[in-house]
């Protein structure tokens, strides 16, 4: 899902902070199951990965499709795309995947060329959105499934967790109005939409995509202390390397930007930042870990 570098450090690669292992317990592989058999899958034989970041929705994709069925990832980062090459290697299918550097709004395929076009968390990332979906379908063939899986971010930004009981009205308002700035400063900043799983019904149909289906991931991230399951350990160690790191959530100068441009203040940032830096949950506070995904298919007319 690369799509450019952070302002303020020109060599990390997009969202490569979100490529650790935390990112292999993003879906139920029952739920991929369903899916598969709802849309029928199974028959695909040709597939692109639109934004494709290092594979992993790729990765979930290709065993579910037709027996001997290629694929084709497309990321806008080299870094990537050796990554994504890497993992088909490591997995023994590399004779079935292709890869190709490019910017999802301009994709240098031809017309009609997939019985599947399909992107996860990409479409977040974009100023327009719209742009990167009608090229989806531009090379989706007649009949052929246009899938994608987007989030709404603001949901998981806001203040909810195992320890809100013990917090306060006053600082949860504070958090809560930290994260609508984010979403909506970056937005406002070109960085993407992070609802934009929202906007994804209303956008297939007024691109003329037909049967819009839509569903919700039944994946959540629990912390059930004592934290012992992979998952759990994952998304941990995910956090602690993100803040360790100054990455992710805790990019400060990303996020000061952002919130800047929602429309906060010098000093509403430095407040929220540092209630922000304090959210540190009781040793004992479990969580459900709910989150909005977005699976969103529509086919193009034949």
């Amino acid at each position: 899902m690369g799509i450019g570098m952070s302002e303020h450090d020109s060599t990390r690669p997009h969202s490569s902070e979100y490529f650790g292992e935390e990112r292999n317990f993003f879906w139920n592989a029952d739920f991929l199951d369903l899916m598969a058999a709802r849309l029928a899958l199974s028959r695909v034989r040709r597939a692109a990965d639109i934004g494709c970041g290092v594979g992993h929705w790729s990765a979930l994709l290709l065993p579910r499709l037709a027996h001997g069925a290629t694929l084709v990832g497309v990321d806008s980062e080299p870094r990537h795309i050796a990554g994504y090459l890497e993992r088909f290697e490591a997995l023994g299918a590399a004779e079935r995947v292709t890869a190709v550097t490019a910017d999802a709004r301009r994709l240098p395929l031809p017309d009609g060329a997939f019985d599947l076009c399909a992107c996860q968390t990409l479409l977040l990332h974009l100023p327009d959105p719209e742009a990167a979906l009608a090229e989806m379908i531009r090379v989706t063939a007649p009949g052929g499934l246009v899938l994608c899986a987007e989030p709404n971010n603001l949901v998981a930004r806001l203040p909810f967790g195992g320890g809100m009981h013990s917090d306060s009205p006053e600082r949860l308002v504070l958090l809560a109005e930290f994260a609508f700035r984010q979403v909506l400063g970056r937005a406002r900043l070109g960085k993407g939409a992070e609802y934009v799983g929202e906007m994804l019904p209303g956008l297939f149909a007024r691109l003329g995509l037909e049967e819009v289906k839509v569903w919700l991931s039944d994946k959540a991230h629990p912390s059930v202390p004592p934290f012992s399951s992979p998952g759990e350990i994952a998304h941990a160690a995910a956090w602690e390397r993100w803040r360790n790191e100054g990455v992710g959530p805790y990019d400060r100068e990303e996020t000061r930007a952002n919130v800047l441009a929602g429309g906060g203040s010098e000093t509403f940032f430095d407040a929220a930042w540092g209630a922000f830096l304090d959210e540190t949950p009781p040793a004992d506070a479990s969580a459900a870990g709910g989150v909005l995904l977005y699976v969103v298919a529509g086919r193009k007319r034949e």
